[in-house]
């Protein structure tokens, strides 16, 4: 019978039923593809543990919502977990509780030794030169250099320079270092050097100690960047007779840390590349945290040049055993000129 002599109503009915199995097949289709979205959402979506001793409120984890947002372009969404505890967030990293961590490079040596190395004692006395050297090795060129084993890092930010506070500011001179009490950090191998040579005494801290160790006088001396200054009350340490030496014995970085083969292809290149990229902002905060410090320390030319050698050795015999990467000072050395 054709359509021309069907019976309307029996036509209409045809229709419907034809129509309804349509829908019905897009419906199922539609279901299936918002599935496979949804499972590919999912399997993006990677963990980043930051520590920052602010915790969520800290400027740090905000500047990392900065990131969370550019990485999305480069295949992966990331949800921050906030850590006050730097030694947790290694952990939970390690044990794979995090598929991303940022560190302070001394603490996230274990990650990548190459990377740390940027972090050696006296290797850069200007942020002009630790600024060259990161840029470089954000390069894809210089991709291997970011990779150590089965770790990766995936970026660098400037922590700013180190430098030692005093109880005393008597002792700021080199020579008058023998015989103090300096808190050094746990699994700092650089400090625990620095400190035997002069011939003072280390009392081991934690990253969420050593601040308290200074300040209630269990220490004569702690080193620290001078972002620390106000957020850890070092100014309570320091108080009318000490100070802080105004010589950068080291740079403190926050690194970005992944495991390799669980990012896409190309990720660690465009990471690297847009962190480099905020080394000025990042810089800023540093200098506004310096400007606030009252109570700087200048040592003469003669001191500078005692605390040059003396970083110069413990760098040198750092590498000859082998917890400086060679190739990373180097390179160091030869973009601070």
């Amino acid at each position: 019978m054709s359509t021309t002599t069907m019976p309307e109503n029996t036509r209409r009915r045809r229709i419907r039923r034809a129509s309804g199995g349509w829908l019905a097949a897009a419906a199922a289709a539609a279901l299936v593809l918002v599935g496979v979205a949804s499972e590919a959402s999912a399997a993006g979506t990677k963990s980043l543990c930051v520590f920052d001793p602010g915790g969520a409120s800290g400027d740090l984890f905000n500047k990392m919502k900065d990131y969370q947002s550019q990485a999305v372009g480069w295949g992966v969404s990331f949800d921050l977990k906030p850590y006050t505890d730097e030694s947790v967030a290694a952990s939970d990293f390690r044990n794979k509780k995090c598929d991303a961590v940022l560190l302070t490079g001394v603490t996230g040596q274990e990650f990548n030794r190459k990377t740390y190395s940027l972090e050696a004692m006296g290797l850069f006395t200007s942020y002009s030169g630790l600024q060259k050297a990161i840029g470089a090795l954000a390069k894809p060129k210089a991709a291997k250099f970011s990779v150590d084993g089965a770790y990766e890092t995936v970026g660098i930010y400037p922590a700013g320079a180190v430098y030692l506070h005093l109880r005393d500011r008597s002792k700021a001179e080199l020579s008058k270092l023998s015989g103090a009490s300096i808190a050094t950090i746990k699994g700092d191998p650089a400090a625990r050097t620095m400190v035997n040579e002069v011939g003072a005494t280390a009392k081991l801290a934690e990253v969420s100690t050593f601040a308290s160790y200074f300040n209630n006088g269990s220490v004569d001396i702690c080193y620290s960047p001078a972002t620390a200054y106000k957020p850890l009350e070092l100014y309570r340490g320091v108080g009318d007779r000490g100070g802080v030496v105004r010589f950068p014995l080291a740079q403190l970085t926050f690194q970005l840390f992944v495991r390799s083969e669980e990012f896409p292809a190309g990720f660690g290149d465009a990471s690297r590349a847009w962190v480099s990229e905020q080394f000025p902002a990042m810089l800023r905060v540093i200098q506004q945290a310096e400007r606030e410090v009252n109570q700087w320390i200048d040592v003469d030319a003669g001191d500078v040049s005692r605390y040059t050698e003396l970083l110069r050795k413990v760098r040198e015999s750092l590498v000859g055993g082998g917890t400086y990467d060679p190739t990373i000072i180097k390179l160091g050395e030869r973009v601070a000129g």
